[in-house]
């Protein structure tokens, strides 16, 4: 692993020469936010511990994925599927399928349905407006796979009265591979409209990832060749006390896995995916103390699976024809979801609500043919401001399945308490419910390297959710802001849903439920802002569960693993300059597991190496229309990280895990125009 020089000797000198001149003075806008409020304000004013990523960020990060934007965040972390292409994440220690991935406010669909992981980069970044992220118990508002938290993508909306149009061109090495079938190569373009209450706006996007040959042999990749194309257009009224639009979201994306010629032959494998997302969205403004808002959204996803025969000799392709080669798996989402806010008086606002999620899965990997699943719910939630320093905010949420039992009601109870003017306590309780998706209920996929099927027994999740966190102005004046913000979390799940190995039958891998599990820890951020410069620097500790402690009595509880990142810009008005470095140290992770040990079981511990992460980017602006970003892209030059773990999963192995393809280059080019 290469070093690079610290981030300290390239900034001091700019941080320095910064300061001396006033001219540069620019003003810091407070943070609206929306996601899980009764209306928009300032994330300050928020019960919520609110995280906003903007559009500066996201520009200035060189993003052509989610995952650039997201992989230096404290508290989430990524794990990588290179047999299905796929990007996992969890947050506070929990999987995906406990963290809410909403695109403006409603659920995504993805591979595995719309109640488990969705891969965050199968979505538009050159489409996206801000990022919202809620780390803690959402279940109330947003459903019981809420409990992580919540991590909103708010889109780009056009302005009344202005046209926009905005075109970028990115190329990208992918490690020291480059070239016309090489390397990542990105092409978008955006055009809005909007006048008379009316707003449109359309987004395209084009995404190839060339692959990366690494490790693997012959015509084999490491990582697989992908092009994506995105496409998204909105239409939308807005006048007096009615707003209202249409929004279409589209996905085509095609991933290739070369096989090895083996006796002349080779299996090529395709996954294409065809996904549309369509809404509406509603409010309506009936007096100033009574707001109605509304979506409903319908989801198709399709994923075909498609494999070859390739003959060595003549290099023609014929479809094979073994078990579980092709496929075409199938899931449609309906969500329609309304709320009421109703401001009582000045201290005491309410907010009724209706949440109805329908679901059918079919294909040649879901068992019996079409399955389905709906998820029906009424909320109530009210904000008290009890007086000049104290705002609570209990809910309640009660649910039907039309699978499994759910709990009567659902509570939780978030409280703002207002130390003083500068120094904020806030404290929250979640409980949650989740039922198992249709996956784990009905997966059924065997062929020759694989042998995965879903369990009808299943229990569903029951979880509890504490947060707390206390934010802290210690400096605010014109030159120089520095916040702190300390957090902690403590997460306990009943019949938590994981992979293991089939009762009676070790050879086949399902989804059973762990009796009961746990994650706990602190995080610690710190922000400094000057006029024309930023730093920020964050540590976290996580604690994840032991469940073989609760058999064995010498096996500690919990295992730690700590975090920490750092980040820092620095702007040249004068020159249209801005640097920015980002880093983030992902520190041992322990974990116990159960292995086989001179033909005996025992439960051993297990670790995954730490690794460092980095990017550097330069921004230059030609005028107000042009914009150049180029930079470099894990710095670290990191390609996977070390596992002493026997299995680790049903797609990858133990030894080492996939983090990246290595340092990587890249450069953009974006015309932005608004008349």
């Amino acid at each position: 692993m290469k070093k690079i020089p610290l981030l300290i000797l390239l900034v001091c000198p700019l941080l320095i020469w910064g300061q001396e001149s006033d001219t540069l003075k620019t003003s810091v806008l407070e943070e609206v936010v929306i996601t899980g409020q009764f209306e928009p304000q300032s994330a300050r004013k928020s019960v919520y511990q609110i995280k906003t990523i903007p559009l500066e960020r996201i520009a200035a990060r060189g993003a052509v994925r989610l995952q650039d934007v997201l992989n230096t965040e404290l508290n989430i972390r990524f794990s990588q599927d290179l047999a299905l292409g796929g990007s996992n994440l969890s947050m506070q220690g929990l999987a995906g399928q406990n963290v809410k991935v909403l695109i403006d406010g409603v659920p995504m669909v993805g591979r595995q349905g719309t109640t488990n992981e969705i891969n965050i980069n199968q979505l538009n970044v050159n489409a996206i407006e801000r990022i919202e992220i809620i780390e803690g118990p959402m279940s109330v508002v947003y459903g019981a796979d809420a409990l992580a938290g919540v991590i909103n993508i708010i889109t780009k909306k056009t302005v009344d009265g202005k046209l926009e149009f905005q075109a970028k061109v990115h190329e990208e090495t992918v490690g020291s591979e480059y070239g016309w079938d090489k390397g990542i190569h990105n092409e978008s373009i955006g055009l809005g409209y909007a006048k008379n209450s009316w707003r449109t706006r359309a987004d395209i996007s084009r995404n190839y990832f060339g692959g990366w040959q690494g490790n693997a042999a012959g015509r084999d990749k490491q990582w697989h060749p992908k092009t994506q194309y995105l496409a998204s257009g909105l239409l939308g009224y807005n006048k007096q006390k009615t707003d209202v639009y249409y929004r279409a979201d589209y996905l085509f994306e095609d991933i290739y896995n070369p096989g090895v010629f083996v006796n002349f032959e080779a299996l090529d494998q395709r996954y294409y995916t065809n996904r549309l997302m369509q809404q509406v969205q509603g409010a309506y403004e009936f007096s100033q103390r009574l707001q109605f808002n509304g979506v409903l959204s319908l989801t198709n996803y399709n994923r075909e699976t498609q494999t070859t025969t390739v003959d060595e000799s003549t290099n023609k392709s014929s479809l094979a024809l073994g078990p579980g080669l092709q496929d075409v798996t199938k899931f449609n989402g309906v969500t329609w979801r309304s709320t009421f806010q109703y401001k009582w008086n000045e201290k005491l606002s309410l907010q009724p609500g209706i949440d109805f999620n329908y679901e059918t899965g079919s294909g040649g990997r879901i068992k019996t043919g079409t399955q389905t699943m709906g998820d029906y719910a009424v909320f109530l939630s009210a904000e008290w401001k009890v007086n000049a320093w104290l705002q609570v905010r209990p809910g309640l949420r009660s649910v039907y399945n039309s699978v499994y039992a759910a709990p009567p009601v659902i509570p939780s109870i978030n409280t703002k308490i207002k130390l003083n003017e500068n120094q904020d306590l806030r404290l929250s309780y979640g409980r949650g419910f989740r039922a198992p998706s249709l996956r784990e209920l009905y997966f059924d996929f065997f062929d020759a390297s694989h042998s995965i099927e879903g369990n009808e027994n299943l229990e569903s999740e029951l979880s509890h959710s504490v947060n707390a966190s206390y934010n802290w102005k210690v400096v605010d004046t014109d030159k120089f802001k520095y916040t702190a913000v300390v957090g902690s979390f403590y997460n306990y799940v009943e019949n938590m849903i994981g992979y293991g190995q089939k009762p009676g039958n070790n050879l086949i891998t399902t989804y059973l439920n762990i009796d009961r599990y746990k994650t706990k820890g602190f995080t610690w951020s710190n922000t400094l802002k000057g006029n024309v410069w930023e730093m920020n620097a964050g540590y976290a500790l996580t604690a994840r569960f032991n469940p073989y402690s609760e058999s064995f009595d010498d096996l500690e509880e919990f295992q730690w693993s700590p975090e920490v990142t750092t980040s820092a810009s620095y702007r040249i008005p004068r020159a249209g300059l801005k640097f920015s470095l980002y880093h983030k140290f992902t520190g041992v992770t322990p974990f116990f597991e159960l292995a086989t040990v001179d033909g005996e079981q025992v439960v051993r511990l297990a670790e995954q190496a730490a690794f460092h992460w980095a990017d550097f980017t330069l921004q230059k602006d030609f005028g107000k229309t042009i914009s150049l970003t180029a930079g470099a892209r894990n710095l670290f030059d990191v390609v996977s990280i070390n596992t002493t773990a026997a299995a680790t999963g049903v797609h990858t192995g133990g030894g080492a895990r996939p983090v990246g393809y290595g340092r990587s280059y890249f450069l953009s080019v974006s015309y932005s125009l608004t008349k």
